[in-house]
């Protein structure tokens, strides 16, 4: 759990970069942005892709409110971008954002980090997967929910 809190904390510090080091940015460029810090977060998405509900139920009441903390920390940091750069978002759009985009991360690690052995055994299964960065998936998501509501606002 403690790792898992510290790991959610190098992430919104990331995120808390680029809000300081950007005074505006397109939807794509944000979308391109979050990526990139997701990209760089691979223990994170390698702990979220876990069975949370365990880890917390096993965990010390004072160790799961820490993590939580750092949990919604992390909302509250991407939702610090929406409001810089897609200032044109009502809050319903924000909260429609981050309630998809961080379900969507947790399930990130296993698309993009795929092992010999996994490789093979969809071969041998026939599963035409195709595989994916850590970017690419996260940017895709995220571009996806960005432009929608972008084009809804027009």
């Amino acid at each position: 759990m403690a790792l898992l809190q510290r790991e959610y904390e190098k992430w919104i510090a990331e995120l808390d970069e680029l809000i300081r080091e950007n005074e505006k940015l397109t939807r794509e460029e944000l979308a391109s942005a979050l990526a990139y810090s997701l990209e760089n977060r691979k223990q994170l998405l390698k702990l979220m892709s876990m069975n949370h509900f365990d880890i917390e139920m096993n965990s010390r009441p004072d160790n799961l409110t820490e993590f939580k903390v750092a949990y919604g920390n992390s909302i509250k940091a991407v939702k610090r971008c929406l409001d810089k750069f897609c200032h044109e978002m009502n809050e319903q759009d924000k909260e429609d954002f981050l309630y998809a985009y961080f379900p969507f991360i947790y399930g990130i690690y296993p698309y993009a980090i795929v092992t010999d052995e996994q490789k093979e055994a969809m071969e041998k299964a026939n599963v035409n997967y195709v595989y994916h960065s850590i970017y690419e998936l996260a940017y895709n998501c995220a571009k996806k929910l960005l432009i929608k509501d972008e084009i809804k606002d027009e």
